[in-house]
């Protein structure tokens, strides 16, 4: 099959000007969604900073916990990040805690606080469980290897 001159230009010419705008862009806008959080997300808190990975250019460490609601109840969740050489953040680990999180469990939190510890961080929390009206504590002990973690629960009378 034969192109007419006159057809290849129509073609040629939107391309060759689609490839000029891309390669003379001096930067590109960020959309907020490339930050946004899910809408059920409460609360992030950052709380703490973990030792430096063995790389000093890998940058440093801190803890988030993260708390969002669904279904009226609540769900939390640990992450390890870790800051580039260029401060950009990137998540080593995310831990999540089947006590809370079932989506049958039925439990709501409250006056939670988290603070840095020698060792790594300590969350602790109110919980209300849904189920006969029992409130109790939770505690939460993350260590500063990623993924290490105790969880605990205080009946409450």
């Amino acid at each position: 099959m034969k192109l007419d001159p006159h057809t290849a230009a129509r073609w040629l010419a939107p391309a060759l000007l689609a490839c000029a705008v891309q390669a003379h862009a001096l930067g590109m806008d960020v959309p907020y969604e490339s930050f946004a959080t899910a809408p059920d997300v409460d609360w992030i808190k950052v709380c703490g900073e973990w030792p430096a990975p063995a790389q000093p250019a890998e940058g440093r460490g801190m803890y988030r916990i993260v708390h969002a609601t669904r279904y009226g109840q609540s769900f939390v969740y640990l992450q390890w990040i870790v800051r580039d050489g260029n401060d950009s953040a990137s998540e080593v680990h995310t831990q999540s805690f089947d006590l809370i999180n079932n989506d049958h469990a039925e439990i709501s939190l409250s006056q939670m606080n988290c603070q840095a510890t020698r060792r790594g961080i300590r969350f602790t929390a109110r919980a209300e469980s849904g189920h006969g009206d029992r409130a109790f504590r939770i505690t939460i002990d993350a260590g500063h290897k990623p993924g290490e973690v105790r969880f605990s629960t205080t009946q409450r009378r």
